[in-house]
């Protein structure tokens, strides 16, 4: 039997936390902690309880944007464990970093330290009752972001970009990191920031400063939305002399926000409750075998996996019209619920189409298929990382 994935981590599920939304960038400068605190603010307004948490590390900002950075974080305990008390304004519960260090001083941390510090922001921080926490990521795929996605249960993620070819490229490993063959993590779209700018005195003009296109490029490779197109904006509303929040004068601006807003609620509440849902895997059949080529099954056998970690039931779905990457077969088995795909060969394309369903796949695989399932449930099955070698091959 060809194709160990480790046992699958056990994720820490926040207590009185509805959804876990994370802001992510390729790179800098683009404006990820913008969006993240004006998306933070938006929900608030809309009436939902949210928490925003700064965990850029090493560039922390969000205390700064909300006039904060000089308020002291609060501590309480509940037993023998010590919890912090996030500061409140403007409906929204705030903690970063940066208002636990030295402000005038560099955060310099490695790695696992700088995780274990988040961690304690994350799980040691009394969030109370909220509907959303919205997460400022740091810009990159480095040990932070892994790290959180790898200890807590993330619900969807944002990627923010400039609409030029640098941005874009930078963007493009920041929502590969979100795939279901890295971290597995639903892509709730992307958002371009500073898409053209608009003068105070010429509303109707815009000038694309930094090209056109990027943001919806972006969102059709990675088969998801583009979110909204942010302009620059003149007049952004002052607040304790920060100039990030939303602008009561930019009708433009508000309404931009709250379109991303309502996507994120409507992503949220599509989502299943935590720790309902069975484990389910899908693999082409025929004969009661893996089929070789993943587009030319007779059937795709789905089965369930109960909580002892053994098949409960298996249910066969027809193959329908088409080869694999092009019939419809991803959405029906992501309707589902499944979110495994044990294959034998398969193209990039079909692969692409699946992940954009946040099916994991894995090929390589071979062997009578029941047999195969519990191998894998026994982490003893890995992706073989090889493809088709050719269209033709594959169909």
């Amino acid at each position: 039997m060809a194709c160990g994935t480790p046992t699958p981590i056990e994720k820490n599920k926040l207590e009185n936390i509805g959804k876990i939304i994370v802001v992510a960038s390729g790179k800098g400068g683009v404006g990820k902690s913008t969006v993240s605190a004006n998306l933070a603010l938006t929900l608030a307004k809309q009436g939902y309880r949210v928490g925003i948490l700064d965990a850029d590390i090493y560039g922390p900002s969000i205390h700064k944007m909300f006039g904060v950075e000089n308020q002291q974080i609060g501590a309480t305990y509940i037993g023998e464990e010590e919890y912090l008390v996030p500061v409140e304004k403007f409906g929204l519960k705030i903690i970063s970093i940066g208002m636990l260090v030295d402000n005038s001083q560099a955060v310099i941390w490695r790695g696992p330290l700088a995780a274990n510090a988040l961690a304690q922001l994350f799980g040691k921080t009394m969030w109370g009752d909220l509907d959303y926490l919205v997460v400022d990521f740091p810009p990159g795929t480095g040990d932070i972001q892994i790290s959180t996605m790898q200890q807590f249960q993330v619900d969807g993620a944002i990627v923010v970009t400039t609409p030029q070819v640098l941005a874009v490229n930078d963007a493009r490993k920041g929502a590969e990191m979100f795939s279901a063959s890295k971290m597995n993590v639903p892509l709730i779209g992307i958002v371009e920031n500073m898409s053209w700018f608009t003068p105070k005195e010429h509303p109707e003009e815009k000038y694309l400063l930094f090209g056109k296109g990027g943001g919806q490029k972006l969102a059709d490779e990675f088969n998801t939305e583009l979110l909204s197109q942010i302009p620059l904006i003149q007049d952004v509303e002052e607040v304790e002399d920060q100039d990030c929040l939303l602008s009561t004068t930019n009708a433009a601006i508000c309404k931009a926000f709250e379109g991303i807003a309502d996507k994120v609620v409507k992503f949220a509440d599509s989502l299943p409750e935590k720790g309902n849902q069975p484990l389910k895997i899908a693999v082409p059949t025929v004969d009661g075998h893996v089929d070789d080529h993943f587009g030319h099954c007779d059937h795709y056998t789905v089965f369930e996996i109960d909580k002892d970690n053994n098949i409960a039931s298996r249910t066969e779905v027809p193959a329908g019209q088409g080869c694999g990457c092009k019939s419809n077969i991803a959405s029906v088995l992501a309707n589902m619920g499944v979110s495994v795909m044990l294959a034998g060969n398969m193209g990039e394309g079909a692969k692409n189409v699946l992940e954009a369903q946040h099916i994991r796949v894995i090929r390589g695989c071979s062997g009578e298929i029941e047999m195969l399932v519990n191998a894998f449930l026994a982490g003893l099955v890995k992706d073989s990382g090889v493809g088709c070698s050719g269209h033709e091959d594959c169909h």
